[in-house]
């Protein structure tokens, strides 16, 4: 099963708050926190509920709440999920390499 990424979670966003309301999620944003991204805590609800409901996936309001950035929220799915362990990564941008 493919890991839940950046782009799963812009996706989610988007459907949930409109893609004029969508913050980017670039490297940077990953780790910026939700509110500083501009969403706020029903925003955020809304978000895990819809992963909850398509991944099937439970996240209790708890552990929501201390999940402060999206990166965060990434890892959190991909732990339940048993997709890969490993911490939020950003996909390249387009045009971008991805040489290490």
């Amino acid at each position: 099963m493919p890991e839940f990424t950046r782009t799963d979670l812009e996706k989610t966003i988007d459907a949930c708050v409109g893609t004029q309301a969508a913050p980017p999620l670039d490297e940077h944003g990953l780790d910026l926190s939700f509110e500083e991204l501009g969403l706020d805590s029903l925003a955020v609800f809304e978000v895990v509920t819809r992963l909850q409901d398509e991944l099937g996936v439970t996240i209790a309001d708890d552990e929501a709440d201390v999940r402060k950035t999206p990166r965060e929220l990434i890892d959190l799915v991909n732990g339940r999920t048993g997709r890969t362990g490993h911490p939020a990564k950003a996909e390249p941008l387009s045009g971008q390499s991805t040489t290490d």
